[in-house]
């Protein structure tokens, strides 16, 4: 009697199965995923506008000249805006006329962040460093909002004495990141 071997392989059957089971798997996690990176995307931009702060304090100090932080681009320089959402720049304001000119070196170019709104105090267009590496003028901040509203924001407070510190979401005014807002 000779005996045939099985055939090494899957069946249609246990495809369908092995399949079934990984695209459950797949949707039931999905949610988890987005939430996760809709927090790494926050940590992420609260993080590098607040190095970049915190460099354009330590460039007026070293260089001995105003620095400027705004929201904007390096073609472009500095909007007219409070809203740091499409990226923002940091210069060495060489004549103190608060406005970048070609002779003027961005130090830092922040990029836009997906699924972010970011905006600063209403007014306040810009964050400016003088040589003491104090920040005049009011205190300002910057707001992070997700796509979540207020309950995972995340705010940066700059100080007159240019201290840039950050605040989690439960302070910060539900009006300034509304649910529905993106």
């Amino acid at each position: 009697m000779h005996v045939h071997p099985r055939p090494a392989g899957f069946t249609v059957l246990e495809l369908l199965v092995t399949l079934t089971i990984a695209a459950v798997l797949l949707i039931t996690g999905l949610p988890s995923l987005q939430a996760f990176s809709d927090r790494q995307r926050m940590k992420a931009a609260v993080g590098t506008l607040h190095n970049d702060l915190l460099l354009a304090r330590s460039e007026a100090v070293f260089r001995g000249m105003e620095v400027i932080a705004c929201p904007g681009g390096r073609a472009e320089g500095c909007a007219d805006s409070s809203d740091w959402s499409g990226g923002w720049i940091v210069f060495g304001d060489a004549n103190g006329d608060r406005e970048r000119q070609s002779g003027e070196a961005v130090l830092r170019h922040g990029q836009w962040f997906q699924r972010l709104r970011i905006t600063g105090s209403a007014g306040r267009t810009q964050i400016r460093f003088f040589p003491d590496g104090s920040a005049p003028g009011s205190n300002g901040s910057i707001w992070f909002c997700g796509m979540d509203g207020p309950a995972q924001a995340r705010r940066l407070v700059i100080s007159n004495a240019g201290r840039i510190r950050r605040d989690l979401g439960p302070d910060i005014d539900p009006s300034r990141c509304p649910a529905d807002s993106m």
